[in-house]
């Protein structure tokens, strides 16, 4: 296959791919008789993006979901109204809603509750995801179904109709199949995203064997927990096993020496721990057991979405990486705004101060909590609101660099050269277009292994 007149960098050249490898790279290349020629016109040519933090069967079943907060919702009236509206298209069926977040900032007593649901929502099972993940917000009709498979609910439940951290044992009283992946992997395909870390710390031997049969072509690293060793062995080019992922919340923070062991226990198995840090708390913590752990290279943080100076420092001490996610300072603004002490504005989602201290940076959306379409997310990275610090900001190129890194090292960046795995995404738009608006990035093709994955 052949790619004619391709944008490398503001710089036009053709590329050959020869099986799954870039195999030549010249300012003008014949075509050999029979091979399949590409005009690109000046498209750019940009390794395929990677997503380094997804939850990808939540977001499958989220595509199916009513979104039930900001931008799309934006009162209590009118998630009462869409609400109904679901209903209404799906008689006597769940209602299932994602991204809610309240309206009058986020304190408990400001949080809707069973009672609201019944007396503002339609006559069905209703339940609504908060957008940090761990909440569910049941109706009655709704806590009744789950307690006809299971004993579990406790009064506190029953009476406020909220579940916390609890998504496997919802999925079990719900008896839920995993969801199909095939519509979410087309759509990331047509963005240019060619491999994902799918990142849920319940991931266990037997989601790790799902992905392995549903996701392709997508490449895939799994992230979870500890008994993902047990299929190691079964790891291949495409699927293999991730990170040791650490998830727990101020309010449930193990002790120093507990999470040191789960630390050198990830270590003991050749893998890097991925610890969820979206508070202060959360951060020191984590740095403390790494550090007692002795670090590695391959350890990792998630989100870093509140680093102080010294947290900063620190991280750059230990030589680990972080994982976060650029599109959350745009999509939750008005939040941050309504919610965060203004002297903590400056420490909120940082990206240039990890680029200047030279911190292996990369990104990933947190979908379904995010939006999965990366060129937002590359937006936003160019263009943070300058509330939270303009000095925080990429340039596009940098920020395109968030999506290139491996899969496994966000260390290593991924390049257009020669003898490299013709994982690629060629855009109808040149470099210098593209990065005018993210937003409105066009996809022609995407490649992956050599092969057309998508084509617009």
């Amino acid at each position: 296959m052949l790619f004619k007149k391709v944008d490398l960098e503001n710089s036009v050249h053709d590329v050959r791919i020869r099986g799954d490898r870039i195999l030549d790279i010249a300012v003008e290349l014949v075509a050999e008789e029979g091979e399949k020629v590409i005009h690109a016109n000046g498209g750019a040519l940009l390794p395929g993006l990677h997503d380094h933090h997804i939850h990808i069967n939540a977001t499958a079943a989220s595509l199916h979901s009513l979104s039930c907060g900001p931008p799309d919702i934006s009162s209590e009236q009118e998630l009462a109204a869409a609400l109904h509206k679901a209903a209404a298209q799906r008689p006597q069926k769940w209602v299932r809603g994602v991204g809610y977040y309240p309206f009058k900032g986020n304190e408990e007593n400001n949080i809707i509750d069973r009672d609201w649901l019944d007396k503002n929502g339609p006559d069905c099972p209703v339940r609504i995801q908060h957008r940090s993940g761990r909440l569910w917000i049941f109706n009655t009709k709704g806590l009744d179904a789950i307690n006809n498979t299971s004993t579990s609910l406790g009064a506190d439940i029953l009476s406020t109709g909220h579940i916390y951290d609890a998504d496997a044992s919802v999925q079990e009283a719900l008896a839920s199949d995993p969801p199909n992946l095939s519509e979410l992997i087309d759509i990331l395909l047509s963005y240019g995203i060619t491999g994902i870390t799918e990142v849920t710390p319940r991931n266990s031997p037997e989601d790790f064997l799902n992905y392995l049969k549903h996701t392709a072509p997508l490449k895939i690293a799994v992230m979870g927990r500890p008994t993902l060793i047990d299929v190691i062995d079964k790891s291949t080019a495409r699927v293999s096993v991730g990170h040791v992922k650490l998830h727990y919340h101020d309010y449930n923070l193990p002790s120093l020496e507990t999470l040191t062991q789960e630390i050198e226990a990830a270590h003991a198995q050749g893998r890097g721990v991925a610890s969820h840090c979206v508070t202060h708390a959360e951060l020191l913590l984590t740095l403390s057991a790494i550090e007692a752990a002795g670090p590695s290279e391959k350890d990792r943080i998630e989100h870093a979405a509140i680093v102080t100076q010294d947290a900063l420092d620190w991280i750059k001490q230990l030589n680990i990486g972080v994982v976060t996610q650029p599109n959350f300072i745009v999509a939750r603004e008005q939040a941050y705004r309504q919610d965060i002490e203004r002297d903590m504005h400056a420490n909120l989602w940082r990206l240039g101060s990890f680029q200047t201290k030279e911190i292996p940076l990369a990104a990933g959306s947190d979908a379904p909590f995010g939006s999965f379409n990366p060129w937002q997310a590359i937006h936003a990275a160019i263009r943070r609101p300058d509330i939270f610090n303009d000095e925080e900001t990429l340039s596009p190129e940098d920020a395109l660099r968030l999506y290139t890194t491996e899969a496994t090292n966000m260390r290593v960046q991924r390049n257009i050269k020669k003898g490299a795995v013709a994982d690629l995404c060629l855009m109808h738009q040149s470099r210098s277009a593209l990065f005018k608006d993210p937003t409105n990035a066009k996809v022609h093709m995407t490649l992956i292994d050599g092969k057309v994955v998508y084509k617009s």
